[in-house]
């Protein structure tokens, strides 16, 4: 009797496994969008230039990672090679250097550079959640979810939750002293 129950379960997991896989190639759309569609779709939608793009597999998705170059900041954007839709889009920041440098400058810089860093004069950032709320829904179209402030490598951060859908959602990354939008990230919830 055993044996007969454990050969019904195994054959009922087997059985389950051979569906679920006939299922996700049933629903799985035979097209990739090329490397160009996907390109141009982006530089259609966001403007710039397209400095690199490239393909590869996540979790048996199709994904471009493209870095897009707009008004001399780099954006690295991540594209869903199915459906062209955009699963994230991170600025990158950009220092501005200067090469040309009198003695004194050179002079200044080495005094900074024996002092230790200094930080804000107080703890408290200097936007407001609120502020926050608002910068982040200039920057993405739905409605407010949440907003957590952050801590990351010595950085103040507020993370702004805006729900654009049932099953899409958006994380925009705001520097809490600057207000600067640092990278906005889309997330959908397939379950």
């Amino acid at each position: 009797m055993k044996k007969t129950v454990l050969f019904i379960l195994i054959f009922l997991a087997v059985g389950s496994a051979c569906f679920y896989g006939i299922a996700k190639a049933v629903n799985r759309p035979d097209t990739i969008l090329s490397e160009s569609d996907v390109s141009s779709m982006i530089q259609q939608k966001y403007g710039g230039t397209i400095e690199n793009a490239s393909f590869s597999q996540k979790n048996d998705e199709p994904i471009y990672r493209i870095t897009l170059l707009k008004d001399d900041i780099p954006y690295h954007i991540t594209v869903n090679g199915e459906n062209g839709e955009v699963q994230s889009l991170i600025k990158q920041k950009v220092e501005k250097q200067t090469f040309t440098q009198t003695k004194n400058d050179t002079e200044e810089e080495q005094k900074k550079s024996e002092q230790p860093p200094v930080s804000p004069t107080s703890d408290e950032p200097l936007i407001s959640m609120e502020q926050a709320r608002d910068i982040a829904l200039q920057k993405v179209k739905g409605t407010f979810s949440s907003v957590e402030i952050e801590e990351e490598e010595d950085q103040t951060f507020y993370e702004v939750e805006i729900d654009q859908s049932k099953t899409r959602e958006a994380k925009v990354m705001i520097n809490a002293y600057s207000g600067h939008v640092d990278s906005i990230t889309y997330e959908n919830d397939d379950d």
